[in-house]
């Protein structure tokens, strides 16, 4: 059949002009978001079950968004399975900051701590996975009801949220400058301590790499700082990145939701759409091997990484990232590579700083 003959069998199927205006402008409107969906799901690589889900959660912003990417196997993990050691922790050690004769201002960290005590409380008196979800949907509808703007509505913290200013990018704000700066300015030095770990990793060299669990393909880090506390061994071999990493004032250190690693991202991969643990922090990447076909999605908007610059968003809004697969025929990609590294909010004071060093310790 040529293009006249289906351009004529399209014409011939469409509605009869005669119609209600109404069912009509409906059934377009299906039609092409059907064509949408398909054209997404084609070039970002998700699936259409995944676009499908990802487009109904950003349309319907009080579904729950929780899936499979929000747990990982990792049994070290702050965001799934050390989730209520943590809660534990922050709930026994606020009382004892309480009790100290220190006027501190740490409102907005106390009402933290009281929505997270709340949401023990409420686990607490769960007794079946039934009631577990009922909970979750109560929850949804009083964030449904309370007074935010659209945009903290992707804004779904898996364990600590404090009231601090939401975006999900923060590169076009000015914070970080500095920082950002030096990291572009020690390209090449990071560049060249990556390429060595990773040169050892290809000949089989796995001492300091660890994988993440994801829903396709394969994603490891190599981590200098991991949840809160020194890699010693692995900065040994990045002793130029650790000294970097240790001279940066708002790296995370001493708290477990700080982190900083090399980052490397496989073809045909794909990080399933997930919240972060916590809003106190944004994470930076600076680019280090960025081949075609892979990009970053924060809060529904797509950006990629550039090798040498740096990209800065907050993960506790939804996020996910992909890595398309080698076309047949062509020549293995290699991974893609940023160097990841979690700082403090900026909207954070020095003594909000410190009490979380203090509640969220990595011991």
């Amino acid at each position: 059949m040529g293009i006249r003959e289906c351009c004529s069998t399209f014409l011939a199927a469409l509605p009869d002009p005669s119609l209600p205006l109404l069912p009509s402008f409906i059934l377009g409107t299906i039609c092409s978001a059907l064509i949408l969906l398909f054209v997404y799901a084609r070039e970002s690589r998700l699936g259409m079950k995944a676009t499908i889900k990802l487009a109904l959660g950003n349309l319907f912003c009080f579904l729950p968004t929780h899936n499979d990417g929000e747990a990982c196997r990792n049994p070290d993990c702050a965001r799934c399975h050390r989730f209520h050691e943590l809660m534990t922790q922050i709930l026994h050690r606020w009382p004892q900051m309480k009790q100290m004769d220190l006027k501190l201002d740490l409102q907005r960290l106390e009402m933290a701590v009281m929505k997270l005590s709340q949401k023990a409380n409420s686990a607490a008196e769960k007794q079946d996975q039934k009631e577990t979800e009922n909970a979750k949907a109560d929850s949804n509808k009083k964030e449904r009801i309370s007074p935010k703007s659209q945009i903290a509505e992707f804004q779904k913290p898996t364990l600590f949220h404090m009231e601090l200013p939401a975006n999900p990018y923060w590169g076009d704000l000015p914070v970080y400058q500095h920082e950002m700066e030096l990291l572009r300015l020690n390209f090449p030095v990071i560049l060249q301590e990556y390429k060595s770990v990773f040169a050892a990793l290809q000949n089989g060299d796995h001492s300091g790499w660890k994988l993440n669990d994801i829903e396709r393909g394969h994603w490891c880090v190599f981590p200098l700082l991991d949840q809160g506390i020194i890699h010693q061994a692995n900065s040994h071999r990045c002793p130029n990145t650790a000294a970097l990493l240790q001279s940066l004032p708002p790296a995370m250190t001493d708290c477990v939701f700080g982190n900083a690693s090399f980052s490397c991202l496989y073809p045909d991969s794909l990080i399933s759409p997930h919240h972060g643990p916590s809003n106190i922090r944004l994470r930076c990447h600076l680019g280090l091997e960025i081949p075609k076909g892979c990009w970053l999605e924060v809060a529904g908007r797509q950006h990629q990484w550039e090798a040498g610059q740096c990209l800065l968003f907050d993960d506790s809004f939804l996020h996910t990232a992909s890595y398309a697969p080698t076309p047949p025929g062509a020549p293995q990609n290699n991974p893609r590579a940023v160097f990841m590294l979690d700082l403090w909010h900026p909207d954070l004071t020095a003594l909000e700083k410190e009490a979380l060093r203090h509640l969220c310790s990595p011991s």
